[in-house]
């Protein structure tokens, strides 16, 4: 999780913006409620993961639409860090 964390936020380098602060994001694993394993998640910084309107968290269609579904972003960062 770590390796995951210091890749950076992967909407702020879709964006270019490189080497942003990450917190992990568990993707969702489709049961109501239910958080993915620790293997399951992606580098998001507070801004795209929770705390403004363009975030994950508070508009994930919106997100969605911009950057990929988080199965898509989930890929990427497995790739990344190969």
């Amino acid at each position: 999780m770590q390796k995951v964390a210091e890749l950076g936020c992967i909407a702020c380098r879709k964006l270019g913006h490189y080497d942003t602060p990450a917190e992990l994001h568990h993707i969702s694993s489709g049961a109501m409620g239910k958080r993915s394993s620790h293997f399951n998640v992606i580098p998001l910084c507070p801004y795209h993961h929770r705390t403004s309107k363009e975030s994950y968290h508070q508009n994930p269609l919106w997100f969605t639409q911009t950057f990929g579904t988080q199965t898509e972003l989930l890929n990427e960062t497995l790739q990344w860090l190969k």
